[in-house]
């Protein structure tokens, strides 16, 4: 039997053969959402193995969620809530790994009651038994809510009290005490570009006058404080290293915070990172947060460009991890 057949393999699979423990990976997914309502347990587990191992890359997906979408319709968000339950609710052993079937204490809850718990702290599910509906602990989530809010609406009153009570105390401090006397800060301890040294030399000129500002300098140079920060910033970018495997290409690109800050979008809260290559092609990796609905966290991920020197519309230079590490590969032969 072609253990293979039934996979929707991703644009990056080139016909290779493929792990068998990716395709063994893929099959246990499979197998437990052909029975989701009692194996949603072990679908979590099999879930979050196969990203972990990134098998999914072995089907020719760079990312995981398309590859799940894509061979069983599952969205993003299905994926998350199932991996999230798994992990908050599964049995542990004592180095705190997660087991494949749920704790003794959840299993009479359904997978929806475990849905709505899953933003609940510790203590407050001790409230939340298995006879009550999914409407009954929306319920009791608005009430915990609600008493947060007054709560912290308690606490902002007493440290907006404080704060009053502590100005007062200051004000009166200050009118009983002596003034002192302000300090005079020398040019070159507020950094101005003169005082570099505290010879106070005039540098924008060159001229050797002693002044105790650039801008004081009888010379007319057109000297002032900060006129360095006029001039263009010199740009520079990490040294490209020696790459001797996909390993180290991946893990090359994956440093992309460092590299250059090319552009922001602040309405969509995309950063876009940018590295020159030596061939005259640039890589680029547009990074931007977005959040778990039911983990309740904030993520982040990424798209990747290949940019040619003559290139049209940004838009049509996406690609992928695969083909920006082949490309650093023929790169290097050449």
């Amino acid at each position: 039997m072609d253990l293979i057949t039934g996979i929707v393999f991703g644009e990056d699979y080139y016909g290779d053969e493929v792990n068998e423990l990716a395709v063994a990976s893929f099959n246990y997914v499979k197998q437990d959402i052909a029975d989701v309502k009692k194996r949603y347990m072990s679908l979590g587990f099999h879930l979050h193995e196969m990203e972990m191992c990134r098998y999914h890359e072995e089907l020719g997906y760079d990312n995981f969620y398309e590859c799940i979408e894509k061979n069983f319709h599952m969205d993003k968000s299905a994926v998350s809530r199932v991996i999230a339950v798994w992990k908050e609710f599964c049995s542990k052993d004592d180095s705190n790994s997660g087991k494949m079937w749920i704790d003794d204490r959840y299993e009479k809850y359904s997978y929806s009651q475990l849905v709505e718990m899953l933003p609940l702290k510790e203590k407050e599910r001790f409230k939340v038994n298995a006879d009550m509906t999914v409407s009954q602990i929306r319920s009791y989530k608005r009430s915990l809510k609600e008493k947060a809010k007054d709560q912290k609406g308690l606490t902002d009153a007493l440290n907006t009290l404080d704060t009053l009570v502590q100005t007062s105390k200051k004000k009166k401090s200050v009118a009983t005490s002596q003034s002192v006397p302000e300090k005079k800060v020398l040019p070159y301890e507020r950094g101005c570009i003169t005082g570099k040294s505290p010879s106070g030399t005039c540098v924008c000129c060159g001229c050797g006058e002693t002044v105790e500002c650039c801008a004081d300098c009888e010379i007319d140079c057109n000297g002032r404080c900060g006129w360095i920060e006029d001039k263009e910033p010199v740009i520079t970018q990490p040294e490209l290293p020696v790459m001797k495997n996909m390993t180290q290409r991946e893990d090359f690109i994956n440093s992309y915070k460092s590299w250059n800050i090319w552009c922001r979008n602040e309405c969509t809260e995309e950063t876009f990172y940018r590295y020159d290559l030596p061939d005259g092609y640039a890589i680029v990796v547009k990074n931007y947060p977005y959040y778990i609905e039911w983990t309740k966290e904030e993520s982040e991920t990424e798209e990747y460009y290949l940019l040619d020197s003559g290139y049209r519309h940004f838009a049509d230079c996406k690609t992928n991890m695969t083909v920006l590490k082949e490309h650093l590969k023929n790169m290097n032969k050449k």
